[in-house]
């Protein structure tokens, strides 16, 4: 299966739009249901962004919880690359509004600095490492200062198998984490992000202050948790489980056939043989998880990275110490 030219490596079709619904509500089961972290203060939130929001569930469920019914005020705004996973013009009505937009590169100045919680969830399987710092960026910029960004992600180099011993299971994660390097992908994607947000800086001039850390960090980590599919018994989170690894699996498992293919024609004696071995092997694993077979795809684990980081507000030295130039607190 071919990439798009955006580097999103599934279709962009319906049946991509019931997976990522089904992807959602696994996660959200996984997440204790909630859709927001406990630690963001829903109730002076007014304006809420989804990067990489695909077919906008998350942003619709949002809107309808029980969490925003008194607030018919509070603006919801979906962005994404491309809009074929985005839903009928019929369902989606005011507040929530979908936007196309690259996040490689900065938003639109009219979205600068003008969201309370910004969103993003599972960009392990697009987001190359060298774009990490300028992603973090372009995202962090949507922030006003007191705003939270909430991150949730997940990808193979966080997933294990049980027991561990050499398996189908073993040699999938081992193929799949070898294409994600091949690819410039982030191979286990939550150090690297958590090191990415602590580490932003700002600039505090002369008379003014960081009134959460008396720095110049601009991005405070609130709230860092892994959630794993081993400490939940629940049918579902099994169900989603198995769903999960056999999209991103066959994907990946598909993608790195193709590559080695195409690297092993150009190539003669032992490497020749090895790439061949490697495509032989690897097009086996994938029919197996296709078949369903059990040690294929029912022993894997794998952890769910939850990060809420808040973003600095700078007061001029003369403003009493309780002041908040936003609502958020």
């Amino acid at each position: 299966m071919a990439s798009n030219e955006d580097g999103y490596m599934l279709r962009r079709d319906r049946e991509e739009s019931k997976r990522l619904d089904a992807q959602h509500t696994f996660f959200q089961c996984l997440s204790g249901g909630r859709l927001l972290h406990s630690s963001i203060p829903v109730k002076s939130v007014e304006t809420v962004a989804d990067v990489a929001t695909g077919t906008g569930i998350w942003l619709r469920q949002l809107a309808a919880s029980s969490d925003f019914a008194g607030h018919p005020n509070t603006s919801f705004v979906g962005f994404d690359i491309a809009p074929q996973q985005f839903p009928n013009k019929e369902e989606i009505q005011e507040p929530i509004k979908l936007e196309l937009h690259d996040f490689t590169k900065p938003f639109p100045k009219e979205y600068q600095e003008k969201f309370d919680v910004v969103n993003v969830r599972f960009l392990s399987y697009v987001l190359q490492l060298a774009q990490l710092e300028n992603v973090v960026k372009n995202i962090v910029q949507l922030l006003r200062p007191g705003g939270y960004l909430q991150w949730q992600d997940c990808d193979a180099g966080d997933s294990w198998t049980t027991p561990e011993i050499p398996s189908m299971s073993t040699a999938t994660i081992n193929y799949v984490l070898a294409e994600k390097v091949a690819r410039g992908l982030i191979p286990g994607i939550a150090v690297p992000l958590a090191r990415t947000i602590h580490s932003m800086q700002m600039e505090i001039r002369p008379g003014q202050q960081n009134i959460d850390s008396r720095s110049t960090d601009l991005m405070r980590i609130r709230y860092l948790e892994t959630v794993s599919t081993a400490d939940h018994a629940d049918p579902q989170i099994a169900v989603g489980k198995k769903f999960a690894v056999i999209s991103a699996a066959t994907v990946l498992l598909e993608s790195s056939i193709n590559r080695n293919k195409k690297a092993a024609e150009n190539m003669t004696g032992a490497e020749k043989e090895k790439l061949e071995k490697d495509v032989q092997a690897m097009t086996g694993l994938m029919e197996a998880i296709k078949q369903g077979e059990g040690d294929a795809i029912n022993n894997w684990d794998f952890e769910m990275t939850w990060i809420v980081a808040r973003k600095a507000i700078v007061l001029d030295e003369g403003e009493p110490w309780m002041t908040r130039k936003y609502s958020i607190s």
